[in-house]
Formats: structure tokens, sequence, C-alpha cells
């Protein structure tokens, strides 16, 4: 796929977070307004209990497993899980590029891999997240990983590769995607996010030019490296079964 956009600079304020615990305020306010956002494009709100539980699920549900974690009860919440997620995320992720950018082919990161080591780039905040939600209990098919180009500085500023979690409203729902990026901690549909263009999405079902409904174009192991994410999480999760049950 190439260089993906790992020197699009991150908020320096999020770089000096390695904690979500020591920021709590701000992210409470930050879900609040990303809420209330949301309310504005036709989306249920929910009461202020409701919203605590949502936050809780997303600063808790990262790199959980899809059997220990509850889904939403109402289809109407998952709004508001993506942007409690998608907060806690990037909020206990620093941003780090420079691995990849020395090397495009370094691995995608396991969520439990970036759980433990706390930095990484965009690729890796957009994998975390699905994995997360999936976890959660969303549907993978309303989950896309989305490789874009974002325009930074206006309508005239560069165009530079850059790596976003798109999710899908239901196939008989109205409405845009929502995109949860790791440099806006609210969660906005794609026609409030001019400065990005979706060249191509995908899941473990396949991969889509731009975000396309229907079939699949191409087969999801045609990224090599989502391939190697797919294989090494099977053989993660076989170890920790095992471990578990004490099988050997």
């Amino acid at each position: 796929m190439g260089r993906i956009a790992s020197s699009v600079p991150h908020r320096a304020r999020l770089a000096r977070m390695r904690h979500c615990v020591s920021a709590l305020p701000a992210i409470c306010l930050t879900v609040l307004q990303g809420v209330s956002s949301l309310g504005r494009h036709g989306l249920a709100p929910m009461a202020s209990k409701h919203l605590l539980v949502a936050w809780l699920c997303g600063l808790f549900t990262f790199g959980a497993s899809p059997s220990t974690a509850a889904g939403p009860s109402d289809p109407a919440d998952a709004p508001v899980l993506l942007a409690s997620l998608n907060v806690s995320v990037n909020h206990r992720i620093v941003y780090d590029g420079e691995p990849r950018r020395r090397d495009p082919a370094v691995p995608w990161a396991l969520p439990a891999e970036l759980r433990e080591r706390g930095s990484g780039d965009c690729v890796d905040y957009a994998t975390a997240k699905y994995f997360s939600l999936v976890a959660a209990g969303l549907p993978p098919a309303q989950l896309r990983i989305a490789y874009v180009e974002a325009q930074a500085g206006g309508p005239d500023g560069p165009r530079q590769r850059h790596m976003v979690l798109a999710w899908l409203p239901p196939d008989d729902a109205d409405g845009d995607p929502l995109i949860l990026d790791n440099l806006v901690d609210a969660v906005r549909p794609l026609s409030r996010r001019p400065d990005l263009r979706v060249l191509i999405s995908f899941n473990t079902d396949g991969i889509w030019p731009g975000l396309a409904r229907g079939r699949p174009a191409r087969d999801a192991r045609r990224i090599t490296a989502w391939a190697r994410v797919l294989d090494r999480l099977a053989a993660y999760d076989l170890d920790s079964t095992r471990t578990t049950t004490g099988s050997r």
C-alpha cells in the first residue's frame, strides 16, 4: 500500500498524554461535545448514566476479548460508543510515527501490543479502534479501516496519506459514515470532513473502493500487512486460550 501518513503531525497535547486518567475532565468534556455534535446530525442522544457507561466501555474494551465484552443494547447507542472509544484510544496512546518513517514495512501492531507499548501512528490507532469496537459488540460489517488522503492547512494545503476508522450506518439506515481519527477527538460525519478523501477501505471481509457498499472488490488478504495482523491475532488468541485452559 505504500507509505502510510505517519508523518501527519499529531497535536502536541496528545503527545504529552501518556495516561488517560490524568486527563479525565478533558476527556469527559470532549465526549460530551462529541455527543452533542452527533445529536445535531439526527443521531439519538443518551441519558447521562448511559453516556458514562459508554465512556467506561470505550475506556476498558481497548484490546478486550470478544468473549468478555458486551455490545451496546440499542443500535442507537453505537455513535456514543464510537465517540467514547475514539477519545479513550486517542488519549491512551502517544503518537509516534518515527518507526514507520524509518521503515514503512514495520508490522502493524496488535491491540495488546499497542496497549503495552503505549505509542503508535495512525495505522495503529485505526486497527486498535477496529478490533476494540468489534470486541465491544459492533458488527464488523459496519466498520472499515480507511486509507485516505488528508489535506492539512486548508484547501490549498498539502495532501498526505493517513489512516482512520469509519463506521457505516446499517444498510437500511440513512446517514453519513462516521469518522474516528487520531487527529480529531470528535467523531464527525464524513460530509463534515472535507479534508479527507477516502481511497480504499477494508475490514476482515474484504477491500472496497472508497466506502462503497455491497460486495468487496478484493480479498482482505491482498493487503499483506493486514493479512499478517489477522494471522498473528489468530495465533495470539490461540495461545491465550491454551494458557487459560492449561492445554498444551
